[in-house]
């Protein structure tokens, strides 16, 4: 019997969906399929295809160890690569740091788009403003600096 035969059929003898085990340990239901498919080319690789195994190996109770000395020679068996390689480790610090925030000069770049958004909604008050006046909708006062004294003499502020 293969290796991921096996692990289906004690899988479905715990009675334990694929969905489940998808679920439970966050791994995609394709690469849970290719593993009990046996088409383990279609796994990520390297250090990531032990953690999938001891992953589903713990979900359904079975020995952890066992099962992942069992994948290690299924793999061996199919002439497959079977150790972690160096650039795998490089690979998730990759992937790792594309899923992080943007930097800096992101963030500096996101308040000159708050600042020019801010200075174009100035614009458009000022020329809504000025059309209104215009039409002589608002009538502004002649002297803005007297309007404004009326109003500090209103709230009681001595200028």
């Amino acid at each position: 019997m293969h290796f991921g035969e096996s692990l289906r059929e004690q899988r479905e003898r715990l009675g334990i969906s694929l969905d489940e085990v998808a679920v439970s340990t966050r791994i995609s239901t394709r690469h849970l399929t290719a593993l009990e498919e046996d088409r383990f080319a279609e796994l990520p690789g390297g250090v990531f295809n032990r953690g999938i195994v001891r992953s589903y190996a713990q979900h359904c109770g079975l020995d952890v160890d066992g099962t992942v000395r069992r994948f290690v020679m299924a793999m061996r068996d199919r002439g497959m690569e079977v150790d972690g390689r160096a650039d795998d480790w490089v690979e998730l610090a990759e992937a790792v740091h594309r899923s992080r925030p943007a930097s800096a000069a992101s963030n500096r770049m996101r308040w000159l788009g708050v600042a020019a958004m801010l200075l174009g909604v100035l614009l458009l008050a000022a020329g809504a403003l000025w059309l209104l006046v215009r039409r002589g909708t608002v009538v502004l006062p002649h002297t803005l600096p007297s309007a404004l004294q009326q109003v500090l003499k209103r709230t009681g502020v001595q200028p």
